[in-house]
Parts: structure tokens; C-alpha cells; sequence
């Protein structure tokens, strides 16, 4: 193979490997801020320091969002960095926009808990009821009084389901 057919072999393949070779850089980005949001809420430092982080946080996830296409997992970082920074309503949003990605019970779990925080009870209360509809074992994550009551409404929905009184699954606030 000469030198010429060798260079447009490398630059062809490295022309069809770009796309993969920038989704590569978006997960390495989006485990960075992983690791910084597991530190930040590891070690937490001064009030400043911290959400000047998760603010760097979300910027990095929402910067692999953009390689990402279809996965939900930096808006959920990006979301969940402005929950614990006080950001509830940009929180909800990103949230939002995580689900149109794709469900995932986690996302709707999260998604109540800044419901919750917001004050919204009742759509953090029907969040959360879908949560545990499609994985219960999610009611770990929750108080105890409130996984209970959560957990026999769901009981209360797969009966109604089994006899054929449930004409569909409990929906998502919206």
C-alpha cells in the first residue's frame, strides 16, 4: 500500500469515525461532572464554592447533552446540579426535557422530588406514583411514611389494572 493510499485510508476512516470520536468526548465531559457532583456532594465546601460547582456542573452536562442526542442522562445531571443549588424551576425544566429523551423511573422520581421542593405537592405526589409504578424498588429512596402511602396506591392501581378497572397507567404532572 503506498503513502497516498494509506493517508486517504486514515483520512477516510477518521472522517467517518468523527461523529463516534465526539460522542466519546461528550461521555468522557458528562463522567467529569459526574465525578464533580458526587465530590461536591461528598465533600461540601463554603455556600459560594458550591454553586459556583454545580453551576460548572451543569454546564458541563448540558454541553454533552449536545453530542448526546436521545439520552437523558446530562439534562438529569444538568437538572439535578440546579436542584441542589436552590434552581428549582430550571431543575424542572431540564427534568422536562430529560423525559423527552425517554421515561426512565429515576427521571420521574427526580422529577417529583423537585416538585416537592417547588411546593407543588400535588405533581410531585403524581411523579413519584409513577415512579414506583414502574419500579418500585425506587421507594428506598423515599421517607418511609411517604414510599408506604405511595407504595399501596400503586398496590391499589395494579388491582384495579388486574381487574381490568384501569384503562392506563397513572400519567406524569404536567
Amino acid at each position: 500500500m503506498t503513502l497516498l493510499a494509506r493517508a486517504a485510508f486514515v483520512a477516510a476512516l477518521a472522517f467517518l469515525l468523527r461523529p463516534e470520536l465526539a460522542r466519546y468526548a461528550a461521555e468522557r465531559r458528562l463522567r467529569d461532572a459526574t465525578d464533580r457532583f458526587r465530590a461536591v456532594l461528598a465533600h461540601p465546601g463554603k455556600q459560594e464554592e458550591v454553586r459556583a460547582a454545580l453551576d460548572r456542573i451543569a454546564e458541563l452536562a448540558s454541553a454533552a447533552a449536545a453530542d448526546l442526542p436521545g439520552d437523558p442522562r446530562p439534562r438529569v445531571l444538568a437538572a439535578s446540579a440546579r436542584l441542589v443549588s436552590g434552581r428549582t424551576r430550571e431543575a424542572l425544566d431540564l427534568y422536562r426535557d430529560a423525559l423527552a429523551a425517554g421515561e426512565r423511573a429515576e427521571i420521574d422520581l427526580n422529577l417529583g422530588r423537585a416538585h416537592a421542593l417547588a411546593g407543588n405537592a400535588p405533581e410531585a405526589q403524581v411523579a413519584l406514583r409513577r415512579a414506583l409504578w414502574i419500579s418500585p424498588a425506587l421507594s428506598a429512596a423515599l421517607p418511609n411514611p411517604i414510599a408506604k402511602k405511595l407504595l399501596d396506591d400503586v398496590a391499589r392501581l395494579e388491582n384495579e389494572l388486574r381487574a381490568g378497572l384501569l384503562r392506563e397507567p397513572p400519567g406524569l404532572p404536567d
